[in-house]
């Protein structure tokens, strides 16, 4: 299976790459029900804050296993002793930094809503990027999927009665984090790497703030084993995500990336969550905006003789 993956084009790897990590982001929620409780925390925020550092740590660690035993630790090291280019780097960490953020904290304060609509509007911003800044040129049934994409998410945008700053954040943060990324030129799991690098103090300092380091010695074997999982849950997808952002045209990363909200919503039915009846449409039209695209997909796939 993976020669064959690797016999495929550089789109098509994009493409599976990125439907795969929707598909894992998709479980995350999962995962994060399942964590533990580690007492009280003085801080306004800080369950929210501590995961999120906690994530990072732990992602810093999986990624350079990862990169020592794929033999690519040296491309790393190549990266940092750069030290003129560390400014990029820098700005780069801090530009996904409240990303990792903002995905564990919103939901724990009652912005879970704010978090949806952000990713509704990501994959239209991204369009939008791709048309001005790259030159994107979008098929036909790629513009309908957006234009019914754009009505999905300009009817949640009225029933919300507002636009949050998370919105704006996950919309428009995420659209400057890859362009800066692209300018880079890194490939995808170093710079996954030199992100976490680059959070490491921060994270540290705040996992210190938040908890004694007397109470942090005192934590049991299953909450560090816990951490690592949500790292590797959170690695996984997120490199398969950046791998995807660098091989796929700006506009098409971004209209599949209504494959993980809706993945999303299948999960919160999966763990009981209802959907009222007046969200609905935003979800049928986003529905109606994948199949659109795989339609066009197939369509493509049809031209160049990969399938009758």
């Amino acid at each position: 299976m993976f020669q064959r993956f690797l016999s495929l084009s550089d789109t098509a790897k994009g493409v599976s790459a990125s439907i795969l990590a929707s598909c894992l982001f998709g479980l995350l929620p999962l995962y994060v029900q399942f964590q533990p409780d580690i007492g009280q925390f003085e801080v306004g925020g800080g369950e929210g804050h501590w995961i999120a550092s906690q994530r990072v740590v732990w992602s810093a660690l999986v990624v350079l296993v990862f990169l020592s035993v794929s033999r690519r630790l040296g491309l790393l090291w190549q990266e940092l002793k750069q030290i003129r280019r560390w400014h990029r780097y820098l700005i780069s960490a801090l530009l996904v930094g409240p990303q990792f953020w903002i995905f564990v904290w919103a939901p724990l304060f009652g912005e879970t809503l704010s978090v949806a609509l952000g990713y509704f509007s990501l994959p239209l911003v991204l369009v939008v990027v791709g048309k001005l800044v790259y030159g994107d040129k979008l098929s036909p049934l790629q513009s309908l999927a957006c234009c019914v994409a754009a009505v999905g998410v300009a009817y949640a945008y009225v029933m919300a009665e507002g636009l949050s700053w998370i919105v704006l954040l996950i919309a428009l943060g995420y659209p400057v984090y890859f362009i800066h990324r692209r300018s880079l030129n890194v490939k995808s799991d170093v710079g996954f790497a030199l992100d976490n690098i680059f959070l490491l103090p921060i994270a540290l300092a705040a996992i210190l703030y938040l908890q004694p380091l007397q109470q942090i010695q005192q934590l049991e074997l299953s909450v560090w084993v816990y951490y690592l999982g949500l790292a590797v849950a959170g690695s996984v997808p997120m490199l398969l995500f950046l791998y995807a952002s660098q091989s796929l045209s700006m506009s098409l990363f971004g209209l599949l990336g209504y494959v993980e909200p809706v993945l999303v919503f299948c999960v919160g039915l999966m763990l009981g969550e209802r959907v009222g009846a007046s969200d609905m449409p935003t979800y049928l039209l986003i529905m109606t905006a994948l199949v659109i695209l795989a339609l066009d997909g197939v369509k493509r796939a049809r031209s160049h003789g990969v399938v009758k």
